[in-house]
């Protein structure tokens, strides 16, 4: 599961051979995961609490979408 960027409290992947809504997987290190959407940024699996903490990682996937869309591409072929 290649690490695209590592944040201070997390880290955000995309697995290789994933299928369905291109999405991204974001990683706590205090066990919280979920799924987020590339194109909507919204969640698709999983719950993160307090939802502040994924903050510095949602304002780094909005301002690079086109890059994660594009790392989806050539991580999932």
């Amino acid at each position: 599961m290649p690490t695209i960027i590592r944040f201070s409290t997390s880290r955000l992947t995309i697995y290789p051979n994933e299928h369905g809504t291109p999405h991204f997987h974001l990683e706590f290190m205090d066990g919280d995961r979920c799924s987020v959407a590339i194109e909507t940024l919204e969640i698709l699996v999983g719950v993160v609490t307090p939802a502040k903490k994924m903050a510095e990682a949602m304002k780094w996937a909005a301002e690079n979408q086109a890059l994660l869309l594009a790392k989806w591409e050539e991580i999932t072929r």
